[in-house]
């Protein structure tokens, strides 16, 4: 009897052991990336085409710890109340300034206001070097050390340059990265040090303009980060979603969060009969569709020259007295055709454009890894659904 009951006990211990080899990891902290909205925080673009479907899918699957942007999230002061709206008015937003940042001055003011002294956001533990103070920063989470980067400073101003690591930023960050004792480094700025196709589409954006631009700057920049083994770099800028490991450092881009990265026709149309059907009748035609017209421009645009109605003139030179012409020829011809032929005329614009699907990702921290989790839709408005996990093993 004793020898059943040693090898029972044996056994038994035996099945223990696995059941606890084979219990997941529990997960240490989680926080989410998403970028380059731009304006799709303003009231009007308060639908789940734009960056509202992207916060209400990020409040379903869970928020986590906070949110880092790089970039491009201009106007701040709408983007920090639609986050607030949705995720709560305590919830922590850490933002990147990206180009489009510096031509709003007002976003640069609120800004630095975010992070006045370079000390008031959450967790901050060593704020930029002087004329840069409050937008290069670096916080603690956990294991982990956070650096966001101010990729414009141009070692006096904080908007003083078109996308570089000068001098001054990289001895700043060798100070940081030499006094953390953090197990972990994740880098955050705004442009990518190598523009990556999109990992659906293919396309790739802004090469030759991102940090690429100036070679022996980034590749000191690398240098800094394979030194402190730096585990990623995050970026935005290229509105493609990628991933790559380069040197043993990862490089994860974020795409975009905008929702719609272009107007497509339908809904164009299907906003401005919105418009026509709420506004007061003694208003004329032609001034109420020149109203509309006036508050997207650039996007209506857009749209004409892919459904080819510009007369070959690109988007960015068309003159917006043709542009308001072809928008009125755009809306009277569709909303004169039934549901089948307005198809038809729209099927223009989708040969000539492949748009890319609007993403965010969430990062899941365990002890021995991090998962991430990327987010994307359709690329024309709808439900955001879970596409790919990725598995950076921190051992």
């Amino acid at each position: 009897m004793k020898l059943k009951t040693i090898l029972f006990l044996i056994i038994l211990s035996f099945f223990s052991s696995c059941n606890s080899l084979s219990k997941p990891q529990s997960e240490e902290f989680s926080f989410i990336l998403a970028a380059d909205w731009r304006d799709k925080s303003l009231e009007r673009f308060h639908s789940n085409e734009y960056l509202l479907g992207a916060l209400n899918a990020i409040n379903k699957i869970g928020k986590g710890a906070f949110m880092l942007s790089p970039g491009d999230v201009e106007p701040a002061s709408a983007s920090a109340s639609l986050i607030a709206k949705v995720l709560g008015d305590n919830y922590t937003w850490y933002p990147v300034v990206g180009n489009h940042e510096l031509e709003d001055p007002e976003t640069m003011v609120f800004l630095r206001e975010l992070n006045k002294n370079g000390n008031s956001l959450p967790n901050v533990v060593n704020k930029g070097p002087e004329g840069c103070e409050e937008t290069t920063y670096s916080f603690d989470y956990g294991d982990f050390h956070f650096v966001i980067l101010n990729e414009y400073f141009d070692g006096k101003s904080d908007m003083g340059t078109d996308g570089n690591i000068v001098d001054e930023l990289l001895i700043w960050l060798d100070n940081d990265l030499a006094i953390t004792n953090k197990k972990h480094i994740i880098i955050s700025g705004h442009e990518p040090i190598i523009p990556m196709p999109d990992m659906n589409n293919g396309r790739r954006r802004h090469v030759g303009d991102s940090l690429d631009q100036y070679p022996k700057e980034s590749f000191k920049f690398y240098q800094i980060m394979m030194k402190y083994n730096v585990l990623a770099y995050l970026n935005g800028h290229t509105h493609n979603t990628s991933y790559a490991k380069i040197n043993g450092i990862w490089q994860i881009d974020c795409g975009h969060a905008r929702g719609v990265e272009v107007l497509y026709p339908n809904l164009a149309y299907q906003n401005i009969k919105s418009i026509f059907n709420q506004v007061n009748n003694s208003d004329s035609f032609e001034n109420t569709l020149f109203k509309i017209y006036n508050t997207d421009s650039y996007r209506i645009k857009k749209t004409l020259y892919y459904m080819n109605l510009t007369n070959n003139i690109s988007y960015k030179k068309l003159n917006d007295e043709l542009g308001f012409e072809k928008l009125k020829e755009f809306y009277t011809n569709a909303d004169q055709l039934n549901d089948q032929e307005r198809k038809k005329y729209f099927s223009t614009f989708w040969k000539n454009v492949s748009p890319t699907k609007s993403t965010f990702m969430k990062f899941r921290v365990f002890k021995e890894k991090v998962l991430i989790d990327i987010y994307r839709n359709d690329a024309k408005g709808g439900e955001y659904n879970l596409e790919k996990t990725l598995d950076l093993n921190l051992l």
